[in-house]
């Protein structure tokens, strides 16, 4: 009696990342026309993932107060909550001196705690600033230098790595894509919740990311959870602050866009403050509030971050509160490296050698100022996707150079908002300036700390689009003109981050007007014609796409992202001639995009050429074991050979590697229904809680188990056949399954 017509498809690995515990989760929508998805499609039947949590309890453990605060090793045993706020100006917080009380919680912590008034991060994006903060190494040497292109390597120790050692339990929170576990930020926790829901489809922009109540919430509750024994670290990201800004109705009123999402993260956490506070769950805790970076906001024509390395994006708040600490402001120079470090000292865990970063402890004890080391930055993200001019810079005794083709000098203590370039003006500060960088970037990057490239899906690109930031290949040049400087460019950004924004809320001819614009004046702006080619493809414009690629100039038009795009796009015009060879010069130019491999090989097998498809998807599991879309076509491939022992196996493989692929745990239903009918329906109950629309599989679960030793269990799966299955397709099963449920309910009356 089971149905054959559901099918399980096969899609494309969702990241690199090592296994995740499953988790509650919606269910991915299907891939819609025109998008690079590729699926073989099989007759067989196909998931879901189920978290239990149960009651939670919490105890602090006792307090060593045997040394005077902030000393070294003064709050061994103290628990550490490190809260870092995504795109935070420095300047919106009162005790730094807005005017409009946006953060009067934020504002409590600093006024009874430590204030660090010229905190500066290394770089203005998300993934490499908060890998600096938690390995205290500069990205230089941690080898993370933008958003999406890279992975932490196995060799640097992070807070969550050496706190783990030292017996913290570990949890972190994070609310957006960017920081996703296959980015490497994961080592060392014992629980990474990155689960912010699903992309709408790879060819749209729509965002990833979660708002301050549901990143709290589950904190809260990990960090309230029995088990205290252990001392614990908890990480929690909150991204409200970053654009596109859509703070609640009440408050924006009398607010800027920005500023009402300032506040709102504000009175967030002061709710988040009150829940630990009522649980004695700060009374011994060191908490530690920063951010990643600013937002331009306008200044100097920028609109958001990542392009320029001004205050409004690099100067960060940092506060810092602990049992026993007085309040104190510290005026010195210091940066986002030096979190770890202090962490390290202030817990008494042995601060590693090799970090770039140094302990604040002797600033927040009011001990005599130094001579504090310079601050290296950089931001890079623009070079390393279109080929601009790379900026890098230092801040040094109150003065800051930019180096780039237009070299920049600004006097912080008399131009804090740098308005006044004195490169031209002051030769010799200028040479010693310059002099400091060469020092700091002559040295060689640390070995063991060297990133790995991070594999690109279109998914995981389309999610970075989505919140602002694209991923290219490596355009690097050898010299770089006045033309290639940011400063000229500006207004070329802007108009491309504001494209990606009309896209992301649902203005797509707008869009590709914009980004036409841009290929216009920049033809080698290669994140701006991969971009319009996914408008023109979620437009089913698959032609317009292709031609549109095809036209990128030399260099750019053999990229490997550029021959992905032209691939996947030639797949949906039907092409499958073309679209196996674009997807062949992608691999051959460098791609490690696991969409690529394992397109190819369905095109492979949808050509006949079976082996062919099979040794691409080994070879992609060479480099990337965790391909859940890999596995996944090898088990279906083994489900067309009727080699249901060999199916279970990969789709097993597919479901560890992505607890949420929902076609996996149906095909592994599928390859265990006639040995393993126990298996088989856990394997469907996980699939029906991820796709509980998918009427052949809820017939076929509903038909094994009533005939189970309790049929009573397939009642609710064959009820919510019958009353929503469509008549069309389903005229004869509706009133065989009403059949069933009678029959199951008589059984239970006797």
């Amino acid at each position: 009696m089971a149905k054959s017509g559901g099918r399980s498809r096969a899609r494309s690995s969702k990241s690199s990342a090592p296994p995740r515990a499953a988790r509650a989760s919606t269910p991915p929508p299907a891939p819609p026309a025109g998008s690079s998805r590729a699926f073989l499609w099989i007759t067989i039947v196909a998931i879901a993932i189920v978290v239990a949590i149960g009651a939670v309890s919490w105890r602090v453990i006792a307090h060593r107060d045997t040394e005077p605060a902030l000393a070294s090793g003064a709050q061994r045993g103290d628990n550490v909550l490190l809260i870092t706020i995504d795109t935070l100006r420095r300047d919106r917080l009162d005790v730094y001196g807005d005017p409009n009380g946006l953060t009067p919680n934020l504002d409590h912590l600093a006024n009874n705690g430590i204030r660090f008034d010229q905190a500066f991060s290394e770089v203005p994006e998300t993934l490499p600033a908060h890998t600096s903060i938690l390995t205290g190494l500069t990205p230089r040497d941690h080898g993370i230098h933008n958003n999406g292109t890279f992975r932490l390597g196995k060799g640097p120790a992070t807070m969550a790595t050496l706190l783990k050692q030292a017996g913290y339990r570990t949890g972190a929170f994070v609310s957006s894509f960017v920081l996703d576990a296959r980015y490497g930020l994961n080592r060392g926790f014992d629980h990474y919740d990155d689960y912010y829901g699903q992309q709408a489809s790879p060819a749209s922009f729509y965002p990833v990311e979660r708002t301050a109540p549901q990143v709290l919430a589950p904190a809260l509750s990990w960090i309230l959870q029995d088990g205290a024994a252990k001392p614990w670290f908890s990480w929690v990201h909150l991204y409200d602050p970053h654009a596109p800004y859509n703070a609640p109705a009440e408050f924006r009123k009398g607010h800027t866009p920005y500023d009402a999402e300032v506040a709102y993260t504000d009175a967030m956490l002061g709710r988040f403050f009150d829940e630990l506070r009522s649980h004695g769950a700060l009374d011994h805790t060191i908490v530690i509030v920063t951010a990643d970076h600013g937002e331009s906001l306008g200044d100097h024509g920028e609109q958001t971050h990542g392009l320029f390395a001004y205050n409004s994006t690099l100067a960060i708040p940092l506060i810092l509160s602990a049992p026993g600490v007085q309040p104190r402001v510290v005026p010195q120079l210091v940066a986002d490296i030096d979190i770890l470090p202090t962490v390290l000292d202030l817990t008494g865990v042995a601060i590693p050698a090799d970090l770039d970063g140094h302990s604040l402890a002797p600033e927040m004890r009011g001990e005599a100022p130094k001579a504090m080391p310079p601050v290296y930055f950089e931001a890079l993200d623009a070079n390393l996707t279109r080929g601009w001019a790379p900026l890098t810079g230092i801040v040094s005794g109150g003065w800051k150079y930019i180096d780039l083709p237009i070299p920049e000098l600004y006097h912080l203590t008399d131009d804090p908002r740098e308005q006044h370039n004195l490169a031209s003006t002051d030769g010799q500060k200028l040479r010693e300036m310059q002099a400091l960088l060469r020092e700091v970037t002559s040295k060689p990057a640390r070995g063991n700390a060297s990133a790995e490239h991070a594999s690109m899906t279109q998914e995981a690109s389309a999610r970075l689009q989505s919140l602002g930031y694209v991923s290219g290949s490596d355009h690097t040049k050898k010299t770089y003109t006045d033309a290639d400087d940011p400063k000229n460019l500006v207004k070329l950004n802007d108009q491309f981050t504001s494209a990606l924004q009309e896209s992301s809320t649902g203005k797509a001819d707008q869009a590709l007007a914009d980004l036409k614009a841009v290929l216009a004046a920049r033809p080698d702006f290669e994140p701006a014609r991969t971009s319009a080619a996914n408008i023109l493809l979620s437009e089913n414009k698959a032609a317009e796409a292709i031609a549109l690629l095809q036209q990128a100039p030399g260099g750019v038009a053999s990229s490997p992202e550029l021959l992905a795009k032209l691939g996947a796009a030639e797949r949906t015009a039907g092409d499958r001639a073309a679209a196996a060879r674009a997807f062949e010069q992608a691999i051959a130019a460098g791609s490690r995009d696991p969409d690529v491999y394992n397109d190819l090989g369905v095109i492979d097998v949808e050509m006949g050429r079976v082996a062919d498809g099979r040794a691409m998807w080994q070879k992609l599991l060479a480099f990337d074991p965790t391909s859940a879309g890999a596995w996944n076509n090898l088990g279906i491939l083994a489900m067309n050979a009727n080699d249901q022992k060999q199916a279970a196996d990969a789709f097993r493989h597919a479901v560890q590697a992505d607890p949420s692929f929902a076609e996996a745990w149906h095909g592994l239903g599928a390859a265990l229904v006639g040995t393993d009918p126990g298996g088989a329906v856990d394997a469907w109950q996980h699939a029906v809680a991820l796709m509980p629309d998918n009427y052949d599989l809820l017939y076929n679960l509903g038909v094994v188990l009533s005939r189970s030793s309790q049929p009573q269990l397939a009642l609710p799966y064959l009820q919510r056949f019958v009353d929503h299955a469509p008549p069309r397709p389903y005229a004869a099963d509706i009133p065989r399954m009403k059949s069933v449920i009678a029959e199951i309910q008589a059984k239970i009356k006797k």
